[in-house]
């Protein structure tokens, strides 16, 4: 080794380290464990434009203890603890080198009162934040859970489960300064009981999460949400004669929730009760009634649960809402299905009482057709306003075919709908989507295609849809290999919340303006991998995004402009026990309403793994 650098001197004593025998023990008393893992000395680089570049011979790998106590259905677990690993030298999801441990175990498991406990923490992982329909922003950072789960289940005593879940993270956006946060825990009870032929449960939740949204998506400062959430309830089953049930619950929601300073807070009252029999064998009637005694505070939860908040919706003035449907059912034959109903819904909101009858039906028909499975369902309505006399119809329409046409694999989907109901009778929604795809293997070549597409919006109000579209193909000769590539395109409006941009869950004309987000662009991506020889794999990809992101629709709203560029390479080879790895990955990510430059961040790997079973 005269005359070798320090670097190759670093990597043969690596070599030797790894090769060197280790012994095992597999049984002490009552516990049984294994310890399994892998140890990949090497030599790895970083270097971008805003961070100084480094190089190092560093140790990674992972390792994972696993067994149980006594028995497995008394005590079982599961330890896996990784270091340095990143995208150019394994699996784990991280331009950086990440380190972390994830954590499993059960107890009881073969008893009446089984438990459970899960811990996972990560550090300097990559993460994301997610843009719909399209490639997500790119951020890293830190992030942990935990999560207790225990159970009772005596017979003929009340079944009873109760768990405790909490988990934080915080994390930077590549290409700006900006950072951002999550957090979040929440208890859950649920009971259940049987007596006198009445199935019995209740419920309890609480829960409440706070989250820091970056500037480059909110347009301002870093914006601060705090929000929290109950709910209990209790529900009962029982038969009825011809073959029926009934079925009933109460339940109550309540809600908190802080954004810039302006808070809301209410409840929400629901009671339901559904019966349906089933006098022959082809005909069936059901009847259902709903009630919600705080309309305007379903609305408002529902931007809750998303992450975001609502505070210039007012929950406070008086609202309601009564759906009353009945429904008879008819089987024609075994390929079709039919049904007809009637409904009534009233609704008190916003100081206005409104009203709407509809009637209509639906079929659903399955059928054989040309070597293939075709599925179709059509509904239409007749919907009139109590209040206006105006009247409108309703349609949808679903339709499905798979078939093999000479050797082709095809698969199609079609839906569409004209004026669907919502949660308010005000509005209306209408929505298309389809896709399709195509396979065909000839030997070790196979190919394959697909498309989709998809639209929603608010029948009457201008401006308020969402759509998509995606395509992919992929190109295959054996192990060889294997081509992919993929292209969508989403855009609309969304919530702004500490994960990411959720599709806006109720019309802006109720939500404030200033809450929503509009964004739109496209994203696309290239794969190849091969294994030209045995224990040899290449894997290369490269992936685009182009999007525009504008915060808020108010005056003060701020545009951005976004692009992010991936790219990840990987080269692995097997020699007996020994796996020899070098990989390159880089990322490119940037934001015109930054006040820094696009960042670019790369990472060189080249070492050695062995993996080893310890015990």
């Amino acid at each position: 080794m005269r005359g070798s650098s320090p670097v190759a001197r670093l990597l043969w004593t690596g070599l030797l380290l790894v090769t060197i025998p280790v012994g095992a023990q597999v049984k002490t008393g009552a516990l049984t464990s294994s310890l399994s893992g892998n140890i990949a000395p090497g030599y790895t680089a970083d270097f971008g434009n805003m961070t100084g570049s480094d190089h190092s011979w560093a140790l990674g790998g992972q390792a994972t203890y696993a067994g149980s106590y006594y028995n497995p259905n008394f005590l079982s677990f599961n330890a896996t603890v990784f270091l340095n690993q990143s995208r150019a030298n394994s699996d784990y999801q991280s331009i950086s080198n990440a380190s972390g441990v994830n954590l499993t175990s059960n107890i009881f498991g073969g008893s009446h009162f089984p438990g459970s406990v899960t811990y996972s923490k990560a550090y300097n992982s990559e993460g994301n934040y997610a843009v719909p329909g399209l490639a997500n922003y790119v951020t890293h950072g830190n992030n942990d859970t935990f999560g207790v789960n225990w159970s009772e289940n005596l017979p003929e005593a009340p079944s009873v489960s109760a768990s405790f879940e909490t988990g934080s993270s915080q994390y930077s956006v590549y290409g700006t300064n900006d950072q951002g946060s999550s957090a979040f825990h929440a208890v859950n009870l649920h009971s259940g009981y049987r007596v006198a032929g009445f199935n019995m449960g209740a419920y309890f939740t609480d829960g409440a999460g706070h989250s820091l949204i970056p500037e480059i998506v909110s347009g301002a400062a870093a914006t601060e949400i705090h929000s929290s959430n109950s709910a209990e309830g209790f529900n009962v089953t029982h038969l009825l004669p011809m073959k029926g049930s009934i079925a009933g619950g109460v339940n109550r929601t309540g809600w908190n929730s802080d954004y810039l300073g302006t808070s809301s807070t209410g409840t929400v009252d629901l009671f339901n009760v559904t019966a349906e029999v089933h006098p022959t064998a082809k005909l069936g009637a059901s009847a259902s009634l709903n009630y919600s005694d705080n309309l305007a505070g379903q609305l408002i939860q529902s931007v809750v649960a998303a992450g975001g908040a609502a505070p210039g919706a007012n929950s406070n003035d008086t609202s309601n809402s009564l759906d009353l449907l009945g429904t008879v059912s008819y089987t024609a034959m075994t390929a079709l299905q039919t049904s007809a109903f009637a409904e009534r819904r009233t609704q008190s909101f916003l100081g206005e009482n409104y009203g709407v009858d509809s009637f209509g039906g639906n079929a659903t028909y399955s059928h054989k057709l040309l070597d293939g499975t075709f599925n179709a369902a059509l509904g239409v309505s007749d919907n009139t306003s109590a209040q206006s006399g105006d009247n409108s119809l309703g349609f949808s329409t679903t339709e499905n075919y798979s078939t093999q046409v000479e050797g082709w694999h095809v698969t199609g989907s079609f839906s569409y709908a004209q004026n669907v109901q919502t949660l308010l009778v005000t509005y209306m929604n209408s929505f298309f989507n389809y896709s399709g795809t195509v396979r065909r293997r000839w030997g070790m070549f196979n190919l394959s295609a697909g498309a989709g597409a998809a639209r929603t919006a608010l029948t009457e109000q201008a401006g308020a849809s969402n759509s998509s579209q995606s395509y992919n193909a992929s190109l295959g000769y054996g192990a060889w290999i294997n081509a992919t590539g993929s292209y969508s395109k989403a855009g609309g409006q969304a919530l702004e919340t500490g994960t990411g941009l959720v599709p806006v869950p109720v019309p802006v004309p109720v939500l404030p303006s200033g809450l929503v987000s509009l964004y739109g662009g496209d994203s696309f991506s290239f794969g190849l991998s091969s294994s030209p020889v045995k224990k040899l794999t290449l894997n290369a990809s490269y992936a685009k995004s182009i999007s525009n992101t504008t915060s808020g629709l108010s005056s003060g709203s701020a545009t951005s402009a976004n692009e992010n560029n991936e790219f990840n390479s990987l080269i692995q080879y097997q020699f007996r026990k020994l796996y020899f790895n070098s990989g390159y990955s880089r990322l490119e990510q940037g934001f015109s309403g930054s006040s820094t430059g696009p960042e670019v961040l790369s990472s060189f790997y080249i070492g050695v793994s062995r993996w080893f079973n310890f015990f």
